[in-house]
């Protein structure tokens, strides 16, 4: 595991919002939270938006995710935006370590988000994934064509994960 000592992870503040709005613009099919939206994320039970940010540098990394009926005791990552540049690898594995132990100690057995199947952005959730969470992402269905037709939802059984006893299951990033 990379040495992440000068990154750490934090809840998301009003503060930042200006800077997952900028990151947003940048990634390709990515929505622009509204600064209202940013602001509903704080208040919603359950919700979990995190910052993964390096203590000179300042943020690098976000994490947008909300709690869903579908199936039971699931999460939605909404949004996973990370900056360019030499940290990119320690602050995505910093942040999804965060919100991995987050998680756990919520009980949420499913995580749930959308892809575009086989793209370069899903080969990369899915080698986070594995490394992480010890799961792999299975599809669950393709969003409706209003949606976006190209992309589909996705699964992470962490209960499976959990039960095999995977050493990365207890891995900590600080």
């Amino acid at each position: 595991m990379p040495n992440t000592s000068h990154i750490h992870v934090r809840p998301l503040e009003i503060s930042d919002f200006s800077f997952v709005q900028d990151l947003a613009s940048k990634q390709e099919r990515f929505t622009v939270p509204p600064t209202y939206v940013l602001w509903l994320l704080l208040r919603i039970k359950g919700a979990i938006s995190l910052v993964a940010e390096h203590s000179t540098r300042g943020p690098l990394a976000y994490l947008l995710a909300v709690p869903v009926d579908g199936p039971e005791d699931s999460m939605f990552i909404w949004q996973l935006a990370v900056s360019k540049g030499a940290e990119r690898t320690n602050a995505t594995l910093a942040l999804l370590a965060q919100f991995r132990d987050t998680v756990e100690e919520l009980k949420v057995r499913n995580i749930i988000f959308s892809s575009v199947p086989n793209s370069s952005a899903f080969r990369a959730i899915r080698r986070y994934a594995s490394k992480v969470f010890s799961s792999e992402p299975k599809a669950i269905n393709a969003l409706p064509p209003a949606v976006d037709a190209k992309e589909s939802e996705f699964l992470l059984d962490l209960c499976r994960a959990r039960r095999s006893g995977s050493p990365q299951t207890s891995m900590r990033v600080k």
